[in-house]
């Protein structure tokens, strides 16, 4: 017989049982025709390790690697991999810390799982990667290096007077206040600093205390004024900060739109607008989905094209990670794009096909080719 070595049986799921992107995707294999995926929690994986390399014992197979989610629990188990004092967790799911711990836990239980599985088996993300997408900050650098259109990004501040000086400094008015781990947009702050006021629109809930006070993400956005913005973005940014200017983005409807475009074994496939009527489209936010051809329509087709290209290019340099998914938005004219994210875990796109699939369905039909390229032939009785 031959055999792929890293082929799709068995696969196994590094994640969270009963989470959605777990779910769609092992729901996808079984109609694919393939056996059913293992899923393996993270805590459970960090509490006894060589659980996972046992689940492959012919040596080879798929590990899928999905997202850890937000549960304090995990939480817990990652900032214990990382030696990490987790004493102040009291399982308040909503608020907001400073997450390099928690993405440090993330990378090292990555790079442990690359250790005590087979070397026949492949992963569909590398730690490195993943550390990378996480990291705001180094993200946008890494953008910039390969020359992708980005936000103009402001040296790290310590203050809102800081930022304050920094943002006269650079000519700005507005900006995006966003803490440098983090995902779904939990504690972004929309900034203007004008001479009429200081307005900053977030879903970040400040509750003033000690030092800087405490941050929870409520879900729903709200606006600060004066002092307590003030307030809202010196919390922020004390907890480590990402700032970027704030670059108009084209309109769909009447509000401002942008685009998650998710990248599969190096190519673009499903495509979600994001439409908003304020500053932040985030779906679960108040964001309103739109069909990405309604966008393209009005777009000059260079353009498009353009934007499509950058995304192939940047995915490109990352081929051992199986798929990403890019925020990205048209600019005022539709003639330019800009890059705000990459996201290691953005697959979960509700209601989107590419080619008459899902976008579990659409990976689970492309990991054959994407294994073969990247992983030698092994031969077996």
């Amino acid at each position: 017989m031959i055999r792929a070595a890293g082929s799709i049986d068995p696969c196994v799921i590094l994640g969270v049982a009963g989470d959605e992107r777990t779910e769609g995707f092992g729901a996808a294999l079984v109609r694919a025709g393939h056996p059913p995926a293992t899923v393996l929690d993270y805590a459970r994986f960090i509490e006894a390790p060589e659980r996972l390399g046992a689940l492959f014992p012919e040596g080879h197979g798929l590990l899928r690697i999905d997202s850890p989610g937000g549960e304090p629990r995990i939480r817990r188990a990652l900032l214990r991999l990382v030696g990490e004092n987790d004493a102040e967790d009291h399982g308040e799911a909503t608020r907001l810390r400073p997450d390099h711990a928690v993405q440090r836990g993330l990378t090292a239980a990555l790079r442990l799982a690359r250790r005590v599985v087979p070397p026949g088996v492949a992963l569909t993300h590398e730690a490195e990667t993943v550390a990378l997408f996480y990291d705001k900050r180094a993200c946008h650098a890494a953008m910039t290096a390969q020359g992708l259109p980005v936000p103009r990004a402001l040296p790290p501040a310590a203050s809102f007077d800081a930022l304050s000086e920094a943002m006269r400094a650079a000519g700005l008015t507005r900006v995006f206040v966003k803490p440098r781990f983090g995902s779904g947009a939990a504690g972004i702050a929309a900034l203007t600093v004008a001479r009429d006021g200081i307005v900053a629109d977030s879903a970040a809930e400040h509750v003033p205390g000690a030092g800087a006070g405490v941050l929870h993400h409520s879900h729903w956005m709200r606006r600060y004024r004066g002092s307590a913005a003030v307030a809202l973005v010196d919390a922020i940014l004390a907890q480590d900060a990402h700032v970027e200017q704030w670059v108009p983005k084209a309109a769909l409807d009447g509000g401002p739109c942008d685009l998650r475009v998710l990248v599969v074994g190096g190519e673009p496939a499903h495509i979600v607008v994001r439409k908003a009527r304020g500053s932040i489209t985030n779906l679960d936010l108040g964001g309103r989905r739109a069909e990405a051809e309604a966008l393209r329509a009005l777009a000059p087709p260079a353009a498009w094209e353009a934007m499509l290209s950058d995304c192939r290019l940047f995915a490109r340099l990352f081929p051992q990670t199986f798929h990403v998914a890019f925020d990205v938005a048209l600019t005022v004219g539709l003639r330019r794009h800009v890059f705000f994210e990459a996201n290691a875990f953005g697959d979960l796109i509700r209601r989107v096909r590419h080619e008459g699939l899902d976008p579990y369905a659409w990976q689970v039909a492309r990991l054959p080719g994407w294994l073969a390229a990247r992983w030698p032939v092994e031969c077996a009785a």
